[in-house]
């Protein structure tokens, strides 16, 4: 019938689906290395794009994260964003107006922290990178949102920047990841080992 998905397209789609072949794939990874049957570094690769899936969809779901940056003080201050979603290399767009602080601070200090909390999972994600503003005309018009309106940026496009946070390290608990039970550290990324992605 036009318009009913197959079940299976059904729970491809469904957050919970998503997260169930997550889980699938680190137990299937963890009885394959038992076994010899996968190489550590295939494994550590499958298990970075496990956590990286994971935490994209919590960065989706959540919608809202705290920026983080630091003042000329060394004092690093936070503040609620609206973030886009992280593309394919987990870069995260953040738009904002020009005369705000952070973007006085980020220019100063291009070091910055983006956290998403997820309460009803008791998760967390947290975005460690490069931050740089992106003040070019064509990307701001490519680039703009519904959310990012009028009433926001009333001078658009003068007075609307946009901060481009290319990540350097991922950590956080996430459903089927919830750190090491002594140290409590939490499972984490490094993007500087990861291979550089490439287009299919």
């Amino acid at each position: 019938m036009a318009g009913c998905k197959p079940k299976a397209m059904r729970l491809r789609d469904n957050p919970r689906g998503k997260i169930l072949r997550q889980l699938s794939i680190q137990w299937l990874l963890c009885a394959c290395l038992l076994v010899g049957g996968v190489p550590s570094s295939l494994a550590a690769s499958a298990q970075d794009q496990a956590v990286l899936d994971l935490a994209a969809a919590l960065i989706q779901r959540v919608r809202y994260g705290a920026l983080i940056s630091v003042d000329d003080q060394g004092q690093p201050r936070s503040r609620v964003v609206d973030g886009f979603a992280p593309d394919e290399d987990f870069v995260i767009w953040v738009a904002t107006r020009s005369t705000t602080r952070k973007v006085e601070q980020i220019r100063a200090h291009p070091q910055v922290t983006l956290y998403y909390w997820d309460p009803e999972n008791r998760s967390y994600v947290s975005v460690m990178g490069q931050a740089t503003i992106v003040d070019d005309l064509e990307t701001k018009l490519r680039r703009r949102r519904a959310a990012d309106n009028d009433r926001l940026y009333p001078l658009f496009p003068a007075d609307y920047v946009l901060i481009k946070v290319t990540p350097d390290w991922l950590e956080g608990l996430l459903p089927g990841y919830r750190g090491d039970s002594d140290s409590w550290a939490p499972v984490s990324v490094d993007f500087k080992k990861r291979p550089p992605q490439v287009d299919q």
